[in-house]
C-alpha cells in the first residue's frame, strides 16, 4: 500500500510539471546582446559605438538550420530624441564562433542604411514619454537566396547568423543637447500573429528590399529575424512534421537557461497597430526580448578651460535596500519630478551662487528629474571652470508622504581642476518608498513603469509538484502514526 502510494505521489510530481512544459522537438536560435558601457560625448560632438548581436543557441552545430536567424534585423531605441541621434547608416559584420575582429576576419561584412520611427511609443520604457526607434534590417540571406532552407547551400557571404555566430554593428551616436539619454539595442521582433503552425512559405510574408526608400512602409515587414524548421511534433505515437517559418521570439529554445529572455512575446492580432513589442509593459515585454542598455552622457566641452558633469536618477525603493536593482523581477521605476539641487562647499548655498564666476552652468538650478528628457534623470553641466579645488553637494527635496532609502544629501563631491580637462560623476542616485507602499506617491510615477508581476507556467507546475509532495508527506507521517 505504501509503495502505491509514493508511486501514485511521484506521477502526481510528474505530471503536474509535464503540463506545464512545452513539447519541444529541436533547438531554435536565441539571441544575445553583450552588455555597454556608458558613453561620455562632448555636446555637439558624434562617437562610433560597436555592438554585439549573438545567436546564442543550444547548439554548437553550424549546419543547423532551425538555429540559423535569417533577415537579420537589429533595432536602437532613442529614449531622449532632443540629446542624442544615429545615423542612418551603419557596418555590420559576421563573425563565426571563436573569431575575432578586425573586419578582415569578418566572414562577411557590409554597409546598411536604416530607417527611423520618430515620436513613437516603445513599453519598457514608457507608454507616455515619445522616443525614436531606428531600425536596420539585412535583408535576405543572399541577392538570390530567399530563404536559407538547408545547409548546402551555406555561403560564406551570406547574411544569416548560425548558431554562436556574432554580428558587429557599428553605429555613429551623435550628441545634439545638453542632457543625457539612453539608448536600447535590440533584436526587432516580426509583427505577425503567434500561431500554432509555421508559415509554410516565405513568400507570403511581405518584405520591403528597399527600406531607405520609403520610411513607412518598412514598419509593416514581417520578415524580421526568422528561422526555419523542419520538424516532428506532437505525440510520438502519431508524430505530425512540421516545416516552415517562424519569427524569433515565439521560439522556445530548450537551451536557454532564461527561457523569458529572447523569445516571450504577447503578441496582438496582426492587423493591430498596438504591437506588443512596443505597446504591452505587462503581457512579458519588459523582459520580453534581450536588450542591453547603454547610457548616453552629453559632457560640456574644455575650450581652455575645464568642465563638470554631474548626473544621477530618483528611483522608487521597492525592496527598501537603498540600491537601484536593474534586474529585479519587477522592475523599480525611476520617477519624475522630483526636485534636485546642486550646493556649493557649505551645503547650504546654491553652486552658481557659491562659486559666483568661477563656471558657467548649462541650464537651470535646482532641476527636477525627467524635465531634461529621460524619464527621472537629471544633470547639472558647468563650462568653463576655471582652475581650483571644488566641493559641491547634491540635494534631492524628499517628496511629501515618502521615506527616504538613501541620502537625501549626497557629497562632498571634491572635484580639483588643474587642466583644461572633463570630469564627469555618474550615478548619483536618490531612493525613496511611500509611506504607504500602496500609494504610488514621490513624483510622478509614470505608469508605463508598473510591471505586473506574473508567475510563469513552470513555475506554477513547480509550485503545485512542490504542494503535493509536501501534502504527501504529511499524509505518510499521519499514516506511519496511526500504524
Amino acid at each position: 500500500m505504501k509503495r502505491r502510494i509514493k508511486f501514485f505521489i511521484l506521477l502526481i510530481s510528474i505530471l503536474s510539471i509535464s503540463l506545464f512544459l512545452p513539447f519541444i522537438a529541436n533547438a531554435a536560435p536565441s539571441s544575445k546582446i553583450d552588455e555597454l558601457d556608458p558613453n561620455f560625448i562632448t555636446i555637439n560632438t558624434s562617437q562610433t559605438e560597436e555592438i554585439n548581436f549573438t545567436n546564442s543557441a543550444g547548439t554548437t552545430n553550424l549546419d543547423d538550420v532551425a538555429s540559423t536567424i535569417q533577415y537579420i534585423t537589429l533595432a536602437a531605441t532613442v529614449e531622449n530624441p532632443s540629446s542624442a541621434s544615429i545615423e542612418l547608416s551603419a557596418n555590420w559584420a559576421i563573425y563565426e564562433p571563436g573569431t575575432l575582429p578586425p573586419d578582415s576576419n569578418a566572414r562577411t561584412k557590409g554597409t546598411v542604411v536604416g530607417y527611423k520611427s520618430e515620436n513613437v511609443i516603445y513599453a519598457p520604457y514608457s507608454l507616455t514619454t515619445n522616443v525614436d526607434i531606428y531600425t536596420w534590417n539585412l535583408g535576405k540571406p543572399s541577392g538570390t537566396l530567399e530563404g536559407y532552407t538547408a545547409s548546402s547551400q551555406f555561403a560564406a557571404d551570406l547574411k544569416i547568423l548560425r548558431p554562436h555566430e556574432y554580428l558587429i554593428l557599428t553605429i555613429t551616436i551623435n550628441c545634439i543637447g545638453n542632457e543625457d539619454s539612453a539608448i536600447d539595442f535590440f533584436f526587432r521582433g516580426s509583427e505577425f500573429a503567434p500561431t500554432s503552425v509555421p508559415i509554410t512559405s516565405i513568400g507570403t510574408l511581405s518584405y520591403d528590399d528597399n527600406p531607405e526608400e520609403d520610411i513607412s512602409d518598412p514598419e509593416k515587414t514581417q520578415r524580421m529575424n526568422l528561422f526555419y524548421q523542419d520538424t516532428v511534433v506532437g505525440n510520438p505515437s502519431n508524430p505530425t512534421r512540421q516545416i516552415g517559418w517562424w519569427p524569433l521570439h515565439n521560439s522556445l529554445d530548450p537551451y536557454d537557461a532564461g527561457i523569458n529572455d529572447g523569445h516571450a512575446f504577447k503578441q496582438s492580432a496582426p492587423n493591430d497597430p498596438l504591437k506588443s513589442w512596443t505597446i504591452d509593459p505587462l503581457g512579458g515585454t519588459q523582459g520580453g526580448f534581450s536588450k542591453t542598455r547603454k547610457m548616453v552622457h552629453q559632457i560640456p566641452p574644455v575650450n581652455g578651460y575645464g568642465s563638470i558633469h554631474l548626473c544621477g536618477f530618483k528611483f522608487r525603493d521597492l525592496n527598501t535596500n537603498g540600491i537601484f536593482d536593474v534586474d529585479a523581477i519587477i522592475p523599480e521605476p525611476k520617477i519624475d519630478g522630483v526636485t534636485i539641487t546642486l550646493l556649493g562647499a557649505d551645503g547650504e548655498t546654491l553652486a552658481q551662487d557659491y562659486y559666483s564666476g568661477d563656471f558657467t552652468l548649462l541650464g537651470s538650478n535646482p532641476v527636477e528629474t525627467g524635465e531634461g528628457g529621460l524619464i527621472g534623470h537629471y544633470c547639472f553641466n558647468l563650462e568653463n571652470v576655471e582652475l581650483g579645488s571644488y566641493t559641491f553637494f547634491i540635494r534631492e527635496t524628499l517628496p511629501e508622504g515618502t521615506i527616504p532609502t538613501t541620502p537625501i544629501i549626497i557629497g562632498p563631491i571634491e572635484i580639483n581642476i588643474d587642466t583644461s580637462e572633463q570630469v564627469t560623476i555618474s550615478g548619483n542616485i536618490f531612493g525613496n518608498i511611500p509611506l504607504d507602499p500602496r500609494d504610488p506617491v514621490g513624483g510622478t510615477l509614470l505608469p508605463a513603469d508598473l510591471v505586473q508581476l506574473t508567475i510563469s507556467w513552470m513555475n506554477l507546475g513547480i509550485l503545485i509538484s512542490l504542494i503535493t509532495i509536501g501534502l504527501a508527506m504529511a499524509g505518510k507521517k499521519k499514516y506511519s502514526g496511526s500504524t
